[in-house]
């Protein structure tokens, strides 16, 4: 289920009305555009640095097969949680006792429900470092950075959870500059939303950081239970509240909670 978005585009084509009687050869056309064109120069590649391994590692260099959702993709048309954009990921798939997914397979290895498969989860499921393996329901979009799914055996870095493969969800930093945001979603099936971000640093003198997010989600629903009559039964009432401190004691000591 996803909210309504409206994308206004304007285009200035000032030169349509020639287009008809306008006739050139196509390799003329094609000469012109390459001298015109002149020399190309080189544009850097934006460095995706993945942060579920022990230790920082761009992607390029990173020793698993990896694919990194960034906030661009998680804040395009009107993303709200998590699985809208699960299906970007190659060889991941989820299943959800409830409306939210909480059972994830990676490469076809994984548990299906509760009673099937072996007790531990065999895919990770990690936000902000925190295990939420078996839950994987809280995982909101709303102020996340990124999102690294590792394909593969995982178990040396995070043990028996992590034998199919990780999903890392990573949320904003906290950042000593002001910053202040609210967000609206309405939708169909009554979906109605609510959130705020704030955050700031605490002065020069204490050199650390803060970072305050809330989301508040509510939703009809959209099954309807023919035995019950009702059309509520997977209705939705999410809230969602994320604190982070970034403090600095001293000289080359960085604290983070």
């Amino acid at each position: 289920m996803s909210a309504f978005s409206i994308i206004i585009r304007l285009f200035s084509l000032p030169y349509a009305a020639k287009l008809g009687c306008v006739c050139v050869h196509p390799v003329l056309v094609a000469a012109l555009a390459v001298g015109a064109a002149g020399p190309v120069s080189a544009q850097p590649l934006e460095e995706i640095v993945v942060t579920a391994s022990l230790r920082d590692a761009t992607l390029a260099r990173f020793p698993a097969s990896t694919t990194v959702l960034d906030a661009g993709v998680l804040g395009a048309g009107g993303v709200q949680h998590l699985q809208d954009v699960l299906g970007l990921v190659p060889n991941l798939n989820w299943a959800g006792g409830s409306s939210r997914p909480r059972y994830f397979q990676l490469r076809g290895i994984g548990e299906l429900e509760q009673y099937q498969g072996s007790p531990n989860p065999s895919v990770g499921f990690l936000i902000d470092g925190i295990d939420f393996s078996g839950v994987g329901m809280p995982a909101t979009s709303f102020d996340v950075e990124q999102v690294e799914v590792l394909r593969g055996p995982q178990g040396t870095r995070y043990g028996a959870n992590a034998l199919a493969g990780l999903i890392n969800v990573r949320t904003r930093d906290a950042a000593p500059e002001d910053e202040l945001a609210t967000e609206v979603t309405a939708g169909e099936d009554g979906l109605v939303g609510a959130a705020f971000v704030a955050g700031g640093g605490f002065g020069e003198s204490a050199g650390g950081a803060w970072r305050l997010a809330a989301q508040r989600t509510r939703s009809d629903g959209f099954r309807r239970n023919v035995y019950l009559g009702r059309e509520d039964t997977n209705d939705r009432d999410e809230l969602t509240l994320r604190g982070k401190l970034a403090l600095e004691p001293a000289d080359g000591w960085n604290v983070h909670l």
